[in-house]
């Protein structure tokens, strides 16, 4: 069921030659994955938002939902930490208002109510197709700690548990998920899992050219994977 599901989004974004899912298709297929993300509706007006994000809870992130707009921030595409509904409504005005000014000709398709997780550990999540070795599942540090860091580590799909827990500890950066100056250790199973579900989903879709979840946000115990871009291979649906 999972299959044929995440199949009939991605068929429907290759029927119409888009080769990355909106943010909203992203997300249901994550979800049908059992990978993590924040609670958010697909909106198209202001009044609508303030509705959602009422239900939501504040504060919230607004992002636009374009099939013309991949990267979002480099548009004006996301705000960030909008705490009420006067600021809401200013805030949806001012993103639509970003994006007719840098992306006049850009079809909007609405806008992504979400919730805002707190601040945590983050890490980046990912998956790769190569030509000669197929899929692969990529693990790294993100946030702050990228830059200091500077160490990813890939495996090519499947992977199981023991795989993921290896390349958890393969990176100089994992004291960070073990908890480091009084700091709880983070949620290494639900690190795992999502690593895993990724292998499974980069293994069952051979459409998915790349998979970037970043930033996955560890908690102790939770992981979320705020941001997710799915890219599809060239070809026929």
């Amino acid at each position: 069921m999972t299959e044929d599901y995440c199949s009939i989004i991605i068929c429907e974004a290759l029927k119409q030659r888009r080769f990355a899912l909106l943010i909203d298709e992203a997300r249901r297929v994550c979800k049908a994955h059992q990978i993590s993300t924040p609670k958010s509706e697909l909106v198209s007006s202001a009044d609508e938002a303030v509705e959602k994000a009422a239900e939501i809870g504040y504060p919230v992130a607004l992002k636009i939902v374009s099939p013309g707009i991949i990267h979002k921030t480099d548009f004006g595409g996301v705000i960030l930490d909008v705490r009420n509904e006067k600021d809401l409504r200013i805030q949806f005005e001012e993103l639509l208002s970003n994006i007719k000014r840098r992306q006049p000709t850009a079809a909007i398709q609405g806008v992504l109510v979400e919730k805002m997780m707190p601040a945590s550990t983050e890490v980046i999540i990912g998956g790769i197709r190569d030509g000669q070795f197929g899929p692969s599942v990529m693990f790294g540090i993100g946030g702050i700690f990228a830059e200091v860091y500077n160490d990813v580590i890939f495996r090519v799909a499947p992977i199981d548990r023991i795989d993921a827990v290896n390349m958890i500890e393969g990176l100089k950066g994992s004291i960070i998920l073990r908890g480091i100056r009084g700091k709880p250790p983070l949620d290494i199973d639900g690190l795992v899992d999502t690593m895993t579900n990724v292998s499974e989903m980069m293994c069952q879709h051979n459409k998915i050219s790349q998979l970037d979840l970043n930033p996955v946000i560890v908690y102790p115990n939770e992981v979320c994977a705020v941001d997710s871009r799915i890219i599809l291979a060239e070809g026929e649906a």
